[in-house]
């Protein structure tokens, strides 16, 4: 695997501009979080952020089906409301709050021991193209952009955010397909490619015999990703007409995925690719595919194998990036 990402890098080395992009306005460094079981936990773990120079918390505010706030629409995760305690700390200088949505990622496998979300079913589910769900491929259960119920219940979590927390960022994670296989294959997403285009994406052929990709690949794969740009749109705009005033952002892939062009989602104003790398020269190799380095913050791993977060936030800051987003980081982490 390694092997593989470092060839991509180098080969993006060859063909990226490796110029630092000018920073402007206050740098930011946000990191994800996962609510602890309490209240005191979270304010405890925010206070401690906030010691450490973080100015944002992309809290995990949708997560396995439910959430984390005190809905009236949504099966709810905690016996306490996350985002409003979340937000007191905020007030009182704390960091900035991001609502971290997962997107299209609903249901864990059975061997994780967590309950089924009452949300899904079955039919929802995105599937190969030989029809499996994605259940059985990778044990994470993705829903499809193409299911009008998966469109409809996602739109009012959105909008739910929005309204009792308009001072909330919204942060779409799993904005995507999964990548075990090929995915997308909803039979929403088969009726609709055909209407547009006549053609059922269960026959076509990947190549044509010279190698090059069919001309019938390439509309499939650009459909599916339209799936995705559009339902981040729509998203996006159901944040902001409901009330949202905080930033938009999203967990992408680092690498280039035909189906996540995240580069074109309306509205976006951060996008956070997931580096994750232990050596700090492929990072900055990573960095050199980004020319938009104000929408851009690089994602950073922290912890047992990984830089320490200011050798890592150094790395990224001198080449050309005002703000970073970081995984993995809890109190002591340094």
């Amino acid at each position: 695997m390694r092997l593989t990402v470092l060839t991509s890098l180098m080969a993006l080395s060859l063909t990226a501009s490796a110029a630092p992009g000018t920073t402007t306005g206050a740098a930011r460094t946000a990191f994800w979080l996962r609510p602890p079981a309490t209240a005191a936990e979270l304010e405890r773990t925010l206070n401690a952020a906030q010691a450490a120079g973080f100015t944002d918390v992309l809290l995990e505010g949708f997560y396995h089906g439910r959430v984390a706030w005190n809905s009236t629409q949504f099966p709810r995760k905690l016996t306490y409301d996350a985002v409003q305690t979340a937000l007191n700390v905020q007030a009182r200088g704390g960091p900035r709050v991001n609502v971290w949505i997962e997107t299209l990622y609903w249901r864990p496998d059975a061997s994780f021991g967590i309950p089924v979300t009452p949300l899904w079913k079955d039919s929802m589910a995105t599937l190969s193209a030989d029809g499996r769900p994605s259940l059985s491929v990778s044990k994470l259960g993705f829903v499809d952009p193409a299911d009008p119920d998966v469109q409809a219940n996602l739109t009012a979590l959105t909008r739910e955010v929005a309204t009792l927390y308009p001072e909330a960022g919204l942060h779409l994670d799993y904005l995507r397909y999964p990548r075990e296989t090929d995915f997308g294959y909803h039979p929403a997403a088969l009726a609709g490619f055909a209407a547009q285009t006549g053609l059922d994406a269960r026959t076509l052929k990947r190549q044509n015999s010279d190698g090059t990709t069919s001309d019938g690949w390439r509309l499939w794969t650009d459909y599916r990703a339209g799936l995705i740009t559009k339902l981040a749109g729509t998203l996006t705009s159901t944040y902001r007409s409901a009330g949202g005033r905080g930033l938009v952002s999203a967990a992408v892939f680092y690498l280039h995925d035909p189906l996540q062009h995240w580069e074109v989602w309306p509205g976006l104003e951060a996008a956070m690719p997931m580096l994750y790398t232990p050596y700090p020269a492929l990072t900055r190799l990573a960095l050199l595919q980004f020319p938009q380095r104000q929408l851009v913050w690089p994602g950073l791993q922290v912890g047992a194998g990984y830089p320490s977060l200011a050798a890592q936030v150094q790395s990224v800051r001198a080449s050309g990036y005002g703000n970073a987003a970081v995984f993995g980081w809890t109190p002591g982490v340094k």
